[in-house]
């Protein structure tokens, strides 16, 4: 859809009050003349209502085509009211044209009793199920902000606060800790949204130390610095607060039950249920940056079917890709770019200054390209970015720093690349979890080795020794001829010493052992 029509959509906000006022208000004057037996309303009124009424419906419409607005009854219902009203308000200006006043006027209350559902769909959609008629509901019940609690006789202990698995913890880390350790991204190998899969820890071991709070991985990474890299949550994302932390604690301490509920220390308070991460309401991308970039051949689609986050790839035009072009296709999907492959292209430095500002960006391809340690400094402290693809470039030891301050790296490729031994290993040592691929084949790990096997052609008949020292041979008839053995003409087959009768044999027997495996004890 052009764009020029996605703006005048979204004008439907603006428009929507405008027939329902003027309909309304035609429908007083005609109350007003039939009191005092006059004419109908102004022809020109009614012609203006009913043009209110139908651009109203037709940027209704196309506001349904953007993909925020996903078909439900809700939504078809207040559609198809809306433009049953503005066909009926059409009507009305027809009739009142024609001077059908008896007819005009039937239409005209039609028209009117169309609004009141269609509105009532309208408010449902923005302001949620029930809106109309909450004031009923409430009615006689005192609305509280915080619930009531009766204060303690003053002879008697404090109340006991509890908790639960269930109640707190699980919202808790729902809200601070699944994004990075769910089902669809597991940082560290450990994921919290499930009660197996807490108790099965992660790559470093286990999360927490049922009773022991203060040893707990969990809550050790809580207390953490600000600044410190093994910070959860990391800086950049939201915090918990100290309540919040203050409940993880208890529930720990008290065994880290996820079926009994656990009591909080003296003084401490439930915390207020968590907002879920900013993160989790990023919206659709603009469909006219989208179209910009398949007109250039640029792959690009969704990370996953639910997800507003994106996959750019710039394989197919890479070699018509320079800086203006990259910059000018990607700054409009800046925010929803997750994976972003720049391999091959003309890009340079000056690029870097939009992909620096990605703030979900996660996989980085620059393969192939202009890039200097210069240009990757812009991701230095990049918060989001797991996976650098920098093989094939003129990157070096200048931007080893660079990539130390990426705290979230966990995949590194510099194969082909300026980085010395020596900065190699620094990184390595100073970034354990962090797999750095430098394209050397990894060395084979021996699983088992033989012992030395000795062959001797001196065997000059049945009666000689082995051809292969300290093993007998398991037949004492060719599997081939059917005659004698000689045992220098031996071979090892399946860990089993087989003798043959002449030189021949062994080569007959090569060719096809399973024509000859029956004749073997």
């Amino acid at each position: 859809m052009p764009a020029w029509l996605e703006v005048f959509g979204r004008f439907h906000p603006l428009l929507l009050h405008l027939p329902i006022g003027m309909l309304v208000g035609v429908v007083v004057l005609e109350a007003v003349a039939i009191a005092r037996r006059q004419g109908p309303a102004p022809r020109l009124l009614v012609n203006l209502a009913a043009l209110a009424a139908v651009l109203t419906a037709t940027t209704g419409w196309l506001l349904h085509k953007e993909p925020d607005y996903e078909s439900g009854f809700t939504l078809d219902w207040h559609e198809r009211l809306g433009i049953a009203t503005a066909l009926c308000a059409v009507l009305c200006a027809f009739l009142r044209a024609r001077g059908s006043n008896g007819a005009y006027r039937a239409a005209l209350l039609v028209t009117v009793a169309l609004i009141v559902p269609a509105g009532h769909f309208g408010a449902r959609m923005t302001h949620g199920e029930g809106f109309l008629t909450e004031p009923w509901r409430d009615q006689g019940e005192p609305r509280r902000t915080e619930p009531e609690v009766p204060p303690a006789a003053p002879d008697e202990p404090e109340a006991r606060i509890l908790a639960s698995y269930a109640e707190q913890i699980a919202p808790l880390f729902e809200a601070r800790c699944i994004t990075c350790h769910g089902e669809r991204k597991k940082k560290g190998g450990l994921r919290l949204d499930s009660p197996e899969l807490i108790l099965k820890g992660g790559r470093g071991g286990d999360a927490l130390i049922a009773g022991d709070a203060e040893e707990s991985e969990m809550l050790i990474r809580l207390l953490l610095p600000m600044d410190d890299e093994d910070r959860m949550p990391p800086e950049h994302k939201t915090q918990p607060t100290d309540d919040e932390i203050a409940l993880v604690r208890a529930w720990i301490a008290a065994g880290a039950s996820f079926d009994a509920s656990f009591e909080l220390g003296e003084g401490a308070v439930l915390p207020a249920p968590p907002v879920a991460a900013e993160t989790d309401t990023l919206g659709p991308a603009s469909p006219r940056a989208i179209a910009a970039l398949t007109e250039r051949l640029v792959h690009v689609q969704p990370v996953s079917e639910a997800s507003h986050e994106l996959w750019v790839d710039f394989a197919a035009p890479a070699t018509t890709i320079r800086d203006e072009d990259a910059r000018k296709l990607l700054e409009p999907l800046s925010d929803h770019v997750a994976e972003l492959s720049l391999a091959r292209t003309r890009v340079s430095d000056r690029v870097m200054e939009v992909v620096g500002d990605m703030p979900r960006l996660r996989r980085l391809d620059l393969r192939q390209t202009a890039i200097s340690d210069a240009g990757l400094a812009k991701l230095r402290g990049h918060h989001a970015l797991e996976e650098l693809v920098l093989s094939r470039t003129q990157i070096g030891d200048a931007a080893l720093e660079t990539l130390l301050a990426l705290p979230t790296l966990e995949r590194l490729w510099i194969w082909e690349t300026n980085f010395s031994s020596a900065a190699v290993e620094r990184l390595r040592a100073e970034r354990p979890e962090l797999v750095v691929d430098t394209g050397d084949p990894a060395p084979a790990a021996v699983l088992e080795a033989e012992g030395e096997l000795v062959f001797s052609n001196d065997a000059p008949s049945v009666d000689a020794p082995p051809v292969i020292e300290g093993l007998e041979p398991v037949n004492t008839v060719c599997p081939v001829s059917g005659d004698p053995i000689v045992a220098k003409y031996s071979i090892l087959f399946e860990g089993r010493v087989i003798a043959f009768c002449c030189p021949n044999c062994p080569k007959q027997f090569w060719a096809d052992p399973e024509a000859f495996r029956a004749k073997l004890p």
